[in-house]
């Protein structure tokens, strides 16, 4: 009987042993759920490496402390992870996929500049001038007039009206042909990319024809604005810009010389 006691003994050692190791890892800490303050659970962060600590505080702060059943779960962004170990090994699986992701969108952008760079050697864009215009602005500003000022009623009383407002996006673009030949068509997109936000949207598409043409080593201007529309937060955004959020590209479509050579990218 005394060996078989010992052995129990021996067996509940062990097992205290286990779990003494078992809680002192900080691996297996568990998440704040619904919440992504950290601070409580400082010390135990201490104790990671800190590139394992480094993931937990990202893991934490993407998935804003919510957890989800695994039926319930994304496949492809599982937010499961109950315990720092857990989200240590989630948040460097989500490193490896956006790794991969960003690794082709960098290769595609790079084939799409080779297909537009016969383009862009010819003909430049760039935003001269972004600004939020009343819609009496936009109008006097095509038709080659000076600047509206505030309308009069009948006993020349200054009133607001709707038309008054500067609520309208508005950007000016600067063409600037580089080549030998007058650019009598023209069509493509300007583009501004925000770095927060996954998707670009588009400043302005650019159409002209001969009317319009680009002259040689010349430049021409072009107002694009939608008079109808009011500005959303992003070109909001984009207009008061000084902090270098969003950055801009030039997408020519296509384009004829004077000289007969046309030029055209692929759709997209």
């Amino acid at each position: 009987m005394d060996s078989i006691r010992w052995i129990g003994v021996g067996a509940a050692a062990v097992a205290l042993i286990f779990l003494a190791q078992y809680w002192r890892d900080p691996h297996h800490t568990a998440l704040p759920v619904g919440s992504t303050d950290l601070a409580p659970l400082q010390a135990k962060l201490a104790k990671l490496p800190p590139n394992e600590r480094e993931l937990v505080e990202e893991y934490v702060q993407r998935s804003h402390g919510d957890v989800l059943p695994a039926r319930f779960a994304d496949p492809d962004n599982p937010l499961t992870a109950r315990t720092f170990g857990d989200a240590i090994v989630l948040e460097r699986q989500w490193r490896d996929k956006q790794n991969v992701q960003q690794a082709s969108a960098a290769r595609r952008s790079a084939e799409r500049a080779d297909e537009l760079a016969p383009l862009r050697a010819l003909v430049t864009a760039n935003v001269a001038q972004r600004e939020l215009l009343s819609r009496r602005e936009i109008d006097a500003r095509r038709k080659g007039e000076p600047a509206p000022g505030a309308a009069a009623d009948a006993t020349g009383a200054k009133r607001a009206l709707p038309s008054d407002t500067q609520n309208v996006f508005a950007a000016t673009i600067a063409l600037e042909n580089q080549g030998d030949s007058d650019v009598v068509e023209l069509s493509g997109a300007v583009m501004a990319k925000d770095r927060d936000a996954p998707l670009s949207f588009e400043v302005c598409w650019v159409s002209l024809d001969e009317r319009e043409y680009v002259p040689v080593r010349g430049r021409r201007e072009v107002l694009c604005a939608n008079p109808d529309r009011m500005a959303d937060a992003q070109q909001a955004a984009f207009v008061a810009d000084t902090q270098g959020r969003f950055s801009v590209a030039w997408e020519p479509r296509h384009l004829r010389l004077r000289d007969g050579r046309v030029l055209d990218a692929k759709s997209r």
